[in-house]
């Protein structure tokens, strides 16, 4: 079974996140790709039985150019090298093949009234076909720069096994 796992990342977080995730779908048995919005394929994602997509959460959703601009004025982070982010990487991806599975992350603060980045990225993902096999999920990060909410790697690494699961029992 192989899964990709593509992110989009400022601080850190959310890199540290979907490794997190990868590594939980090998303890349970998938071949996993971690690849960086920047880099990710559309042939990589078409071989991929599981899609995971992920991204910061930004102004209350997924990070658009000028939310990016304004998260890099300073030294920390990318500096605001990437130009495009998850939103624009799903907007440019093929319509899925059928049965194509895929699941949604987000990495946030810790307020409910910060809202978050993977309810937009799991309806970009349905919108191209995928079927979501999980609810999207939410990672905590205690301020913009970090660091992540104690337990939230093990969360994910879980949760991650958890995805492959029910990858590997539908693919049977």
């Amino acid at each position: 079974m192989d899964v990709v796992v593509v992110y989009e990342t400022h601080y850190g977080q959310t890199r540290e996140i979907a490794s997190a995730i990868a590594d939980g779908a090998r303890e349970a048995g998938a071949d996993v790709t971690v690849v960086g919005v920047e880099e990710a394929t559309a042939r990589q994602v078409d071989a991929a039985d599981l899609l995971v997509v992920g991204g910061p959460t930004h102004m209350l959703g997924m990070s658009r150019p000028w939310s990016r601009g304004k998260a890099h004025p300073q030294e920390i982070g990318t500096g605001g090298e990437i130009d495009d982010g998850v939103r624009e990487w799903l907007e440019g991806l093929p319509a899925a093949g059928g049965g194509q599975r895929a699941a949604a992350f987000d990495t946030r603060l810790p307020s409910a009234l910060a809202g978050g980045a993977a309810h937009g990225v799991a309806r970009a993902l349905r919108r191209h076909g995928f079927e979501l096999i999980a609810d999207p999920e939410g990672f905590v990060v205690e301020e913009a720069e970090g660091p992540l909410r104690a337990g939230e790697e093990d969360r994910a690494r879980e949760w991650g096994a958890a995805l492959a699961g029910k990858v590997a029992a539908a693919v049977r």
